[in-house]
């Protein structure tokens, strides 16, 4: 359990959203006075069907092209990156990760950062695994996603704990504890708690005392849902308390190496509109 973030690395790319993203994430490395890490993926442009046909000095031609593009999209990348590290005075490096989808695992494992901001869905110019959930697998660092279509400025000032009592989201907490720690509001939201062992009285007496333990002050709401979905309730939730920020917690299967999210999580991605933490 951290207090504080040292380095924090964004999964970005050359597109609108993708510097969305990654002005988040500087913004968010300057109040933790952290060093932040652009990760840069390339992405195999489509192959026109004439390339397929390509022989000889026409192999050649169409490497080059690539190579081109590949060229130009790392460094437009680059130069926003740095651009807006430099305006707001972040510590800062910029990497980039090339398409071979073995190199491109390895290289994620070997990511050392304490928390890593991705657009969600993710960036059209970014590889296909790519997601948040499979950098969360591939890494188990917890991850901050930014809805494509977030445009507030803040995030974190209001944090909501879709609280269930499991183990998951035990650890999403502990993790998102820099979040809770410099957040205004932290609301700890349990659904159909009479209905979960895992949930009654007790359990959120215990995770807010824990939380006070460490200066953070939340508050408990409890909601019944009346027989609607679960990840409605919790938007709506949000919505009311105008959170910019939900903390929920993702578990993994030891043996498949497969994220199995429940149903509420995976609808809560589906329909994600706020930015989330997700942990394991």
């Amino acid at each position: 359990m951290i207090s504080t973030w040292k380095d924090i690395a964004v999964v970005m790319d050359a597109t609108e959203q993708g510097q969305g993203v990654a002005l988040h994430a500087a913004r968010l490395a300057r109040r933790q006075e952290a060093h932040l890490v652009g990760v840069y993926g390339i992405q195999r442009e489509p192959v026109h069907p004439s390339e397929s046909y390509a022989r000889g000095e026409s192999v050649r031609h169409v490497a080059e092209r690539h190579r081109r593009a590949d060229e130009e999209h790392v460094l437009a990348a680059g130069r926003a990156f740095s651009g807006l590290a430099g305006a707001l005075a972040v510590s800062s490096e910029f990497r980039v990760v090339w398409r071979d989808a073995l190199d491109q695992g390895a290289a994620l494992r070997s990511l050392h950062c304490d928390l890593i901001v991705a657009g969600h869905p993710k960036p059209r110019d970014l590889p296909d695994g790519w997601t948040g959930e499979r950098l969360l697998l591939a890494t188990g660092t917890p991850v901050l996603l930014i809805p494509n279509a977030w445009r507030a400025e803040a995030v974190g000032q209001t944090v909501v704990v879709a609280w269930n009592g499991s183990r998951a989201v035990r650890r999403a907490v502990n993790d998102a504890l820099p979040f809770l720690l410099a957040a205004t509001q932290v609301v700890v939201l349990a659904v159909d708690d009479e209905r979960n062992d895992r949930t009654g009285e007790d359990s959120t007496a215990e995770i807010t005392r824990h939380l006070e333990r460490h200066d953070v002050t939340a508050l408990v709401r409890r909601v019944d849902s009346d027989g609607a979905p679960v990840a409605d309730v919790i938007w709506e939730q949000c919505a009311d308390l105008h959170a910019d920020l939900l903390v929920v917690g993702a578990y993994s299967h030891p043996r498949t190496t497969e994220l199995l999210f429940g149903g509420v999580t995976r609808t809560l991605l589906a329909e994600c509109t706020l930015p989330m933490f997700l942990s394991r």
